[in-house]
């Protein structure tokens, strides 16, 4: 087994760093796109921004998994993105384009979900067998490491100094990383996987999609029993988003068998609008820049959308992507975003307008005040 596993570890390691120039890992490629430019929506009463139709970077990203019920990319408020390959998570700086292995777990397991938190340079790590493990960057290490979940983790978000993950186990559990004790609050309301999760800004509401096309809001002080259950999607729900300046207000987005972008307003527990997108929903991201939100898709349009609210309607519609796109995270300037597919890439778009006089660390600011405005 010794020399098989050495074996398996240097043939990883040949397709990851060595190509015939240079690293094969977020190695930049010059592409030419093959894509015709987007089409702006004629009904759009003013003008619209220049949003270029290319990505600005495309990075190879070998072994990324090309998987509805993973969560592989995330972009830190420090600027780097991180990204699950396989068995082993890595980042690459945005500004100095230099990559670092951060862990590798024993093969055959693999990584399936990654997530920066947003206060400090901690990044959670969710594996196929259930464990999550809290690494921190400056000291190179790993803090935590929890295995209290059956089966893998598709899906993780913070809340303050908790993680919480979703499973296939059915489970969400809330985990405070200053103890090594148990979860502190266990939801059990999905009948089937986890596959999103996400917190509102007030971090009051847990948003989760199910494969059991439900989307339920948690209250994190009713840990008995759900404030709403969404019936109303007709496929799995990992796309959740929920509005920046509204701590009311949610996205969701439905799988290959529904197709539809939802809005709904907590306050009331009311669908306020449905609109069809045409393909698989994969992941949906809300602009803190303007009113709008970017979402990605797979089958069978494989492509990126920006959406101009309250009407939405379609601003932008940009390809690149051969596979579903099932990854994006946004840049924490608001600008830019990255995403991921099972063609084993990861592309940079620049999505969103400048906002001025705004740095890095004043719009993470902005972001810790708005969790702090409960409307």
């Amino acid at each position: 087994m010794e020399g098989s596993q050495a074996k398996y570890n240097y043939f990883l390691k040949q397709n990851i760093f060595e190509s015939k120039s240079e690293s094969s890992l977020f190695v930049y490629k010059r592409q030419q796109c093959k894509y015709k430019p987007y089409i702006i929506n004629d009904k759009c009463p003013s003008p619209v921004r220049k949003i270029s139709n290319t990505p600005y970077k495309v990075l190879d990203a070998p072994y990324l998994k090309d998987d509805f019920y993973c969560q592989l990319v995330d972009w830190s408020s420090k600027n780097q993105i991180g990204v699950g390959l396989d068995n082993s998570v890595y980042t690459w700086n945005a500004q100095t384009s230099e990559t670092i292995q951060l862990l590798e777990i024993e093969a055959p397991s693999y990584i399936s979900a990654v997530k920066w938190c947003y206060r400090n340079d901690l990044m959670a790590v969710g594996d196929d067998n259930g464990t999550v493990r809290i690494y921190d960057i400056n000291k190179g290490a790993i803090l935590q490491t929890y295995e209290n979940h059956d089966r893998r983790v598709g899906c993780l978000d913070w809340n303050g100094l908790c993680i919480t993950s979703g499973s296939r186990d059915k489970t969400i559990l809330l985990q405070d990383i200053r103890t090594k004790n148990d979860f502190e609050i266990k939801f059990s309301f999905h009948k089937q996987e986890v596959c999103g999760l996400q917190w509102s800004p007030n971090e009051s509401y847990l948003a989760s999609g199910g494969n059991d096309n439900n989307v339920i809001i948690h209250n994190i002080r009713m840990s008995n029993k759900p404030l709403y259950i969404f019936r109303d999607h007709s496929a799995a729900i990992k796309a959740l988003a929920w509005s920046p300046k509204e701590n009311n207000i949610l996205c969701s987005g439905g799988g290959t068998t529904d197709k539809s972008i939802k809005f709904w307003n907590i306050s009331n527990g009311q669908l306020q609008k449905s609109i069809d997108t045409g393909s698989q929903v994969c992941s949906v991201k809300w602009s803190i820049n303007t009113n709008e939100i970017v979402t990605t898709h797979g089958y069978s349009l494989n492509q990126i959308i920006i959406w101009k609210l309250p009407k939405i309607e379609r601003i932008a519609v940009l390809h690149g992507h051969s596979l579903r796109v099932l990854y994006l995270a946004l840049s924490p300037d608001g600008e830019n975003a990255v995403t991921g597919s099972g063609d084993q890439t990861l592309r940079l778009w620049k999505l969103f307008p400048q906002i001025h006089q705004t740095s890095f660390s004043s719009h993470i600011s902005l972001i810790k005040q708005a969790n702090l405005d409960i409307r």
